[in-house]
């Protein structure tokens, strides 16, 4: 399901949910088929493209003129559906958003991403049902270093009270969208990897020259 911009220059999605539905192979009546059971909830609008995997992919991408000059987002992994109590707790927070460019994105889990490849990986998330981030954006671009717009503080705490409330119903999370300040980062980012991942630091890297606050440490 995808929209087009509202009159009056307005970014395009504001106040509404989103679904972005990719079928790497297929025609689109086989697509719809597939998404039938949402599709019947309400009324969507619908819009179909077909085209090549990159320029469809570009098609989601905003304008960087178009973005907000500041983003922060909390990754997270889901195991179990959501209770109703889950859904209440998103449904406040969005309600209570400190930005139109605020979400709440998921990332739907399954298939192939359930297979370990040969060899072995350090992603320790295929069992995962979906992923997902508590996210804001807000702020003008502005050429002047190190200006701070009114709305961080809000931005801030909101996707902080957001994290928090989400805690008992997700686990984990994901290396490429790090939580600054989180308590046992290793094992939420690579799970029972960490040792081995150590291993390999160890023989690549054992003066731990490639270093950051989160990187894992030779063994």
């Amino acid at each position: 399901m995808r929209k087009g911009a509202p009159e009056g220059g307005e970014l395009p999605y504001r106040n509404r949910i989103l679904l972005l539905a990719v079928l790497a192979e297929g025609t689109p009546a086989e697509a719809k088929k597939l998404l039938d059971p949402l599709l019947s909830i309400d009324s969507p609008q619908v819009a179909v493209q077909v085209g090549n995997w990159g320029d469809v992919y570009a098609g989601f991408q905003i304008p960087t003129a178009d973005e907000p000059a500041n983003w922060k987002f909390y990754s997270q992994f889901t195991r179990k559906r959501f209770p109703s109590k889950a859904i209440d707790v998103i449904v406040s927070f969005m309600q209570d958003a400190p930005t139109d460019d605020s979400n709440f994105f998921t990332q739907a889990f399954g298939g192939a991403v359930r297979t370990s490849p040969r060899g072995g990986t350090a992603f320790p998330h295929r069992d995962a049902l979906f992923y997902s981030e508590p996210g804001a954006g807000w702020g003008a671009r502005s050429e002047e270093p190190g200006a701070c717009d009114p709305p961080t503080p809000q931005a801030q705490v909101w996707i902080a009270e957001f994290s928090l409330a989400l805690r008992p119903y997700v686990d984990g999370a994901y290396v490429n969208v790090p939580n600054v300040g989180m308590q046992d980062w290793e094992t939420a980012y690579w799970g029972s990897n960490v040792d081995r991942l150590r291993t390999i630091k160890a023989e690549y890297d054992p003066h731990n020259v490639f270093k950051y606050e989160q990187s894992i440490p030779p063994a």
